[in-house]
């Protein structure tokens, strides 16, 4: 099982998308500061989620949104989660 996800910086609102398949441990590397792109933002809390069978449309999909930001909106909408 994999997962695409979307994260939030708690004080910019930054968001970022990526997919994985050890959600836990990706989400500590990104507040940890091991992710290059997302280490000057930490913290960061998940804001949505979606589980994927594949790969390759995991990856499919995080492209699709970070080329897209009307795709984007609607997904995180589409998959919020409740914090």
């Amino acid at each position: 099982m994999f997962f695409v996800y979307a994260i939030q910086n708690l004080s910019s609102e930054r968001i970022y998308i990526g997919q994985t398949r050890d959600l836990d441990q990706r989400l500590s590397y990104h507040n940890a500061g091991y992710v290059r792109s997302t280490s000057g933002d930490r913290p960061f809390r998940l804001i949505a989620l979606q589980q994927i069978s594949n790969r390759s449309e995991a990856r499919w999909i995080e492209r699709e949104l970070k080329r897209s930001k009307g795709k984007r909106t609607k997904w995180i909408e589409q998959h919020r989660i409740e914090n």
